[in-house]
């Protein structure tokens, strides 16, 4: 890449403190031209220096890093300024430095160049993005174990056994008329079930990786009036959901996001469920909350503990969303305030969402569930690329294993260990079409 970019890394508005990064065989010397210096700047030493408009007259005090190739993020010369966070400024160096021969750098180039320069591995690359955006101590520990390699490391590894054995067979076919074996057959059977269980456990992680990168959806159920949207409330701790006591008030679902012991949790509050609507928007509400549950991790169950018991709620749930709910039920016994004494029936929270009476054990509840479907796991596929990936080859594992079971030719099976090990290598990156590319980096922000 001859090309040298230029980028405003921090957010677009008012600060203390603004850079601007610039990479590439012209970033020194567009920065030496921006600070009138003639003396080089000392490499990954801060460098205090005044900026110049093109007429001279000074911009701003700015503390220049150089870094140079290859060791750099980009693998190229690169160098950041960290000036004033104004606007004006940051405006005005990003004019100069492309009116001293740079150009705007699109969405995510920084961290292509360090993937096209080999500092980054392409799930690493898809790391940085996810830790930008993580708004959870989850989603930011996802992203870390993803960036320190936590499953591809071992995946590459048995893609590499892939290629030595397929390698091996492909000698086979060119001695075809001597008949010789160079691949063990019984050791490439053991490698492909070692990692058919492999992808099996990535893939089965998949749902809980994504929630944690998007949000965890628990929806709220129950029947009309039993206080869905009073407790979607409280634990919000702000009023969201419209309360009355006519039944039937909640008409759509509602959702929310709430930080709760390190995950982003989606509360889902959902139209009150029960088999007779009075109209048909309320039929419509009870649909969509049908619909919510399917895509739940954890339902709250909320039951009005001064009308009915909890063996009551259970029989109504059944009712309502059949003997195999789709998530984990949560039986919360709403209202206890309104109880002379306090009921309470093994298997339900008691709480008073109104005046927020029992919400920690709640909170436990929901964290301790949530642990237990394997969300609190350090390695979990959370990108449906990967997934993808992953599916292609498991099906080319399986085609391999099949062959090799029927004693198939070895022109079949190296076929099959080609598609296996091209599949897995578009996850970490050796092979990668610049379409996949070009989805991927899309969604960077400017300047990283």
């Amino acid at each position: 890449m001859e090309d040298t970019i230029a980028a405003v890394a921090t957010a677009w508005a008012p600060a203390a403190i603004g850079v601007l990064r610039l990479s590439g065989p012209q970033a020194l010397p567009i920065a030496l031209q921006l600070a009138r210096r003639t003396k080089p700047l000392r490499p990954r030493y801060a460098t205090l220096a005044t900026l110049y408009e093109e007429d001279g007259q000074p911009l701003d005090q700015a503390i220049l890093l150089y870094f140079p190739a290859p060791r750099s993020y980009t693998g190229e010369d690169l160098v950041e300024i960290s000036c004033h966070g104004s606007l004006y400024i940051l405006r005005r160096l990003t004019e100069l430095c492309l009116s001293y021969g740079a150009r705007l750098a699109r969405p995510g180039e920084f961290t292509l160049r360090a993937y096209l320069h080999r500092k980054l591995s392409l799930e690493q690359a898809e790391a940085v993005a996810d830790l930008i955006q993580a708004r959870s101590a989850a989603a930011h520990r996802l992203a870390m174990s993803q960036f320190k390699g936590a499953y591809t490391e071992k995946v590459r590894a048995f893609r590499q056994q892939l290629i030595e054995f397929l390698a091996l067979l492909e000698l086979e076919l060119d001695f075809a008329e001597e008949d010789v074996e160079f691949a063990s057959r019984a050791q490439l059977h053991q490698l492909l079930e070692a990692l058919k269980v492999e992808i099996a456990r990535l893939l089965a992680s998949y749902r809980a990786g994504r929630a944690i990168r998007e949000g965890i959806p628990i929806a709220i159920i129950g029947r009309p009036n039993a206080g869905k949207s009073t407790l979607l409330n409280a634990l919000l701790a702000e009023e969201r959901a419209i309360v009355s006591e006519i039944p039937g008030t909640t008409r759509d679902t509602i959702e929310e996001r709430l930080i709760l012991g390190g995950y982003e949790l989606r509360l889902i509050d959902t139209a009150g469920l029960r088999a007779t609507p009075a109209d048909p928007v309320e039929a419509e509400g009870i649909r969509r909350a049908r619909q919510k549950l399917q895509e739940a991790f954890l339902l709250l169950y909320v039951f009005d503990a001064s009308q009915e018991s909890l063996s009551e709620a259970q029989k109504a749930a059944g009712q309502l969303v059949g003997d195999t709910p789709p998530a984990p039920i949560l039986w919360v016994a709403n209202k206890i305030d309104l109880l002379d004494k306090p009921p309470l029936a093994e298997g339900a929270i008691p709480i008073s969402a109104q005046h927020r009476i029992g919400l920690d054990r709640l909170e436990e509840a929901i964290l301790a569930e949530l642990n237990r479907q394997g969300l609190g796991e350090e390695v979990l596929l959370s990108h449906l690329r990967h997934q993808e990936s992953f599916l292609r080859a498991r099906e080319a594992i399986e085609n391999a294993l099949r062959l090799l079971e029927e004693g198939s030719g070895t022109e079949l099976i190296a076929e099959e260990l080609r598609a296996a090990q091209a599949a897995i290598g578009e996850i970490t990156g050796e092979i990668t079409p610049d379409e996949i590319l070009g989805h991927i980096f899309a969604y960077f922000c400017i300047g990283k």
